[in-house]
């Protein structure tokens, strides 16, 4: 019989409890195995169904070549992700306004597509600050992208977080995000240096948030080689291929009984 394996997110943004969770645990249970997305997900995993064979294809991006920190003036803000009501990206532009960064030079740079986009660019015109606010609409080119991350001093993800988590980190760049959302696997990733979080999701903490990061930012800065390091060595192409690979032909991960790798990195 040929072998069959299940592969993705071990539960839905609602988690453990939501309706379709059962659903699939019976599909894993038909399975000779499951690749996950992330390392948190193993122990919950291992508890479900103690007996079948787990791996880590962790959701990745890029090569690890791709995969830098870039000096830059570090004048930006970035937000990368869909413009949608799920995101909370419509708070964004009035909180940057509120925060007054742009009064120092700084610029809050919008990169994404979606049904909010309209509105957005709308926000933007009314906002007396256009000069200092930059909708770019779809990037896919990642040299671009680079450039944007090489000048950024940090990027906002104000919704759930999910892969541009990884792109943030993996490009050097710290992240602030929303703490009390549905985030994708992607959130294990806040164990590393330079993540910093805020709640509630409003318009009045996020601005608070964005000032009081500038400032920390400023005064002390994250070795940015550093983050892209770990990145590359844990959440590159590579390493989600590898995984996947490991799957295929039945070899088993080194994964420790917390689900991260035997050669961990240090975190916080």
């Amino acid at each position: 019989m040929r072998r069959t394996l299940a592969w993705g997110h071990l539960y839905p943004r609602a988690g453990a409890e939501s309706r379709s969770a059962p659903v699939r645990v019976l599909l894993r249970r038909l399975t000779a195995g499951t690749i996950l997305y992330g390392y948190d997900s193993v122990v919950p995993a291992r508890q479900d169904l103690p007996r079948k064979p787990l791996w880590v294809a962790p959701n990745s991006l890029y090569p690890k070549g791709t995969l830098r920190a870039q000096d830059g003036k570090r004048k930006r803000i970035l937000y990368v992700g869909r413009l949608e009501s799920m995101k909370n990206v419509q708070i964004l532009v009035q909180a940057f306004i509120q925060s007054k960064l742009w009064s120092d030079g700084m610029s809050l740079d919008i990169v994404g597509f979606g049904s909010l986009e309209g509105n957005i660019r709308k926000d933007v015109e009314s906002s007396g600050i256009r000069d200092h606010i930059n909708v770019h609409g779809r990037i896919d080119d990642v040299e671009s992208l680079a450039d944007l991350y090489s000048e950024s001093l940090f990027s906002v993800s104000p919704g759930y977080v999910g892969l541009s988590l990884t792109q943030s980190l993996g490009f050097g760049v710290p992240m602030l995000y929303a703490k009390n959302e549905p985030h994708a696997p992607e959130i294990e990733l806040v164990r590393f240096a330079g993540t910093r979080d805020f709640s509630p999701s409003t318009v009045d903490a996020l601005s608070e948030a964005m000032v009081s990061f500038a400032e920390d930012l400023r005064r002390s800065p994250t070795n940015r080689d550093s983050l892209a390091q770990q990145i590359q060595q844990h959440y590159s192409a590579e390493s989600m291929a590898d995984g996947l690979l490991r799957a295929l032909r039945g070899e088993p991960m080194d994964l420790g009984l917390d689900g991260w790798p035997s050669s961990r990195w240090s975190g916080k």
